[in-house]
Parts: structure tokens; sequence; C-alpha cells
């Protein structure tokens, strides 16, 4: 009995003391575990990037930053398939349906100020990468970026006739008012340049077409210097005052006239009040008068 007693004591006390290893090494694990979950959630709140304001960035926002476009496609693609339209390369920016051209702006709500990402749309608006720039967009980016050239995305859209960017842009917060250097307006860009969609977008976005530069240009004497008829003819229909005189005198009239654009001289001397003529016109009158005149007595 006594002997039992004894191994029955023995097997009590082995048992204890394996249990009680047990126990210290779960517990080991379990404070190890959590001394690890703590270091890393602490090393990850370390490493949350903020916007320019000191929010944190969204994940969308973040994936452009780590991954690039590749990814961000990817995930796209689980939304919604890409269309038709998606695949076409930025030369087809520059045609605007005339269904588009009807088109009433709708202003988004103000973005937040990113410049890393902002200036990045700026670069690829300047290497044609249309897609990413709507990309950039659709993740909240401000287009309001301009680089020590004056540079901003919405000047390169104009400048471009990228008509369909134009209104994207303005609708996302891009500055329609943007002047560059000597006063000179998004819309007189567009008026050299002849792109009557573009000019016709920056009037519908608020741009008034009677801006003047610094020498009294109106975008009326830039599509008359430039032989741009359709535009001459938008802007006297927008109730553009032809009798206005830039810097030198001249009226939109003027200028057709010295550089002999004979559809633009038939539709502003329409318009144009002969109180308005210059100098140089009313002595071409005079000259083209006397001639007749001269003509009309060697016949007689």
């Amino acid at each position: 009995m006594k002997k039992q007693a004894v191994e029955f004591t023995l097997l009590n006390i082995l048992l204890s003391t394996s249990i009680s290893k047990i126990m210290n090494t779960i517990t080991n694990v379990m404070l190890l575990t959590m001394a690890v979950l703590f270091s890393l959630n602490a090393h990850a709140k370390q490493n949350v990037l903020l916007d320019a304001n000191g929010i944190p960035l969204t994940d969308e926002v973040l994936l452009l930053l780590s991954s690039g476009t590749e990814k961000f496609d990817q995930r796209n693609q689980t939304k919604k398939p890409i269309s038709n339209s998606s695949k076409k390369s930025s030369t087809d920016e520059t045609k605007l349906e005339s269904s588009k051209s009807n088109i009433k702006l709708i202003k988004r709500p103000k973005r937040q100020s990113n410049p890393l990402l902002e200036e990045e749309m700026l670069d690829a608006m300047k290497a044609g990468k249309v897609q990413r720039v709507k990309q950039l967009l659709r993740a909240g980016v401000a287009p309001t970026f301009k680089n020590y050239k004056g540079e901003t995305p919405l000047g390169i859209a104009v400048s471009r006739g990228w008509a369909s960017m134009v209104i994207s842009l303005i609708e996302n917060g891009a500055d329609i008012n943007e002047k560059g250097a000597r006063g000179v307006t998004l819309l007189h860009v567009a008026s050299a340049k002849g792109l009557t969609d573009v000019a016709k977008v920056l009037v519908r976005g608020g741009l008034s077409p009677s801006k003047k530069t610094d020498k009294n240009w109106t975008p009326l004497h830039v599509a008359a210097r430039y032989n741009h008829w359709q535009l001459v003819q938008y802007y006297v229909s927008e109730g553009v005052d032809p009798d206005i005189r830039n810097s030198d005198g001249q009226t939109a009239l003027g200028l057709a006239r010295h550089l002999r654009h004979q559809g633009i001289i038939k539709i502003l001397s329409r318009v144009t009040r002969r109180s308005s003529l210059d100098f140089a016109e009313m002595n071409l009158l005079k000259k083209k008068s006397k001639k007749k005149r001269k003509k009309r007595k060697s016949k007689k």
C-alpha cells in the first residue's frame, strides 16, 4: 500500500510539473505575439502618408503612388469592362461631336491639394497621356498645378485642341480665367489657332469673349488677324463689340483689311460702324475712290 501511495504521489508531481510548463510556454507565446502585433501597428502608424492638409491619403491615391497605372487598370477592370472609347488614342481628343458642344459644364466639389500628383498630371498632359490624366482626376487630384514656365493642364489642353479634356478639367476645378504673358487668356490662344470647339467650351464655362490683353486685343481681333472666319462669326453672334480698338488704334475690320482677308472683311463690314474705321482704313477708301474717279474720267 505504501508503495502505491508513493507512486501515485510521484505521478501527481510529474503531471503538475508538465502542466505548469505547458501553461508557461503558452503564456510566453501569447506575450510574444502581442508584442509583435503592437510593434507592427506602431510601425504602420508611423508610415501613414498625409496630404498637404495633414489628412491621410485615400487607398486609391496610395495605389496610384505605389503601383502606377498597371495595378490601377487591373482594379478598374474588375469593376466594369473597358469601353471602346477608352481605347482611343489622344489624337481622338481633338474631335468633338456636335452634341458635345451643347453640354452644360458640371462643376465638381473643390479638390484637396496634393502637389506630387498635381505635378504628375501636368507631366502626363505634356506627354499626351490622356488616360493617365483621367485616372488622376477620378482619384480626386486637382488640375491646378503651374510650373515655372506658367504651363498648366488646362492651358496645354486648350493649345492642343482637346475640347473634351478641356471640359473635364474645367468641371474638376481648373482655373478658366488663367492668363499668360501680356494678359493673354485661354480664349486668345484658341482664337489664334482657330479652335472653334474649344472656344465655345471656354465661353460656356464662363470665360468672357470680350476679354482683352494688355494691348487691348480681344479674341475677335485675334481671330480676324489669323483669318479664322468661323470664330469671327461666333464672336459677333456672342455680342463682342467689333468697334473696339486695340492699343494701335485698329479694329478687327482694320486688321482684316490690312491683311486682305476677304471673308473676314465681308462679315465685319456689316457690323462695324463707319465711325470706328481707323485712319489707315479711311485713307484706303479715299485712294480707292480716287482711282475710280480717274478711271471714269479716262473712259470719258
